[in-house]
């Protein structure tokens, strides 16, 4: 068998159905591997079709078969190992690792790389519907998926903001009006001020200027008010009706000066008369 012929047909091939997929491997390879030939890697992922190009996708795990023909390929296995690109662990790629080394016990004699990519694609797709079970044997991929979860959610609030709402925003102006009269009342009283805030105590009219900005001004100072107003209109209506009163009695002493029925008048009359005469 002309292995070289075999082994670049088979590149050939997969070069056509990955044409965006297959690249060759820039890193190191493994030093147990021979130095034949060169060393290639395949990108997959579960998300599409083998050798679907789609580029928008950004699938949860992801990995790379990374590959290398040996001298009697393939009639000896190939040199192969499994690289995490996104959300796998050591554990499962030595899970994934070992199902792929079944296969290529059971392919023996025959061109193998199409099969163990598409083996692995599977695995993938099985592993991710599993779900949170699935990504347990990972915890730093578990940890990468909290923290990007964290930052998300850190994104969110920081778009959106803290909401107002008018009970909010009622409940920090009757507080921040508070805060201000306070301060206006410790800075106006002056050495009084200073001496209860050294000594951690509220002066009085401090306190009552807090509560009046507050909005918890006392009812019974109002109360008291309005006693007061009754009190005046009462006492100017009572002083109001005592001086009309001692005029009434007044007129009432002048009337009974008054004798209109004297008889000592019609005397006079008569001699008046008399005296025209």
């Amino acid at each position: 068998m002309d292995y070289e012929a075999e082994q670049a047909m088979e590149l050939e091939a997969l070069q056509a159905i990955f044409p965006d997929d297959i690249e060759e491997y820039e890193g190191s390879a493994p030093a147990d591997w021979p130095p034949h030939g060169k060393v290639w890697a395949v990108n997959i992922n579960p998300s599409a079709e083998v050798g679907a190009d789609d580029e928008d996708a950004e699938p949860e795990l992801a990995m790379q078969l990374v590959f290398a023909h040996t001298p009697s390929y393939p009639d000896e296995a190939p040199c192969m190992r499994l690289r995490s690109v996104r959300g796998l662990g050591d554990a499962e790629l030595a899970e994934a690792t070992a199902e792929l080394q079944q296969h290529i016990a059971d392919s023996m004699g025959m061109a193998m790389i199409y099969n163990l990519v598409t083996a692995a694609q599977e695995w993938l797709a099985a592993h991710l519907a599993a779900g949170p079970a699935g990504s347990a044997l990972d915890p730093e991929a578990e940890e990468r998926r909290k923290r990007d979860e964290e930052e998300a959610a850190r994104a969110a609030a920081r778009a959106h903001g803290h909401p107002v709402t008018i009970e909010s925003f009622e409940a920090w102006r009757r507080k921040f009006e508070a805060e201000q009269a306070l301060a206006r009342a410790q800075l106006g009283e002056g050495g009084k001020g200073g001496e209860a805030a050294a000594a951690g105590r509220v002066t009085g009219k401090a306190w009552f200027l807090a509560q009046m900005a507050a909005g918890k001004g006392s009812s019974s100072e109002e109360e008291e008010e309005e006693d007061v107003d009754d009190d005046d209109v009462d006492g100017e209506g009572g002083a109001d009706k005592e001086q009309g009163d001692d005029d009434e009695d007044e007129l009432v002493d002048e009337d009974e000066d008054v004798d209109y029925e004297d008889d000592d008048d019609e005397g006079l009359l008569d001699e008046y008369l008399v005296s025209k005469e």
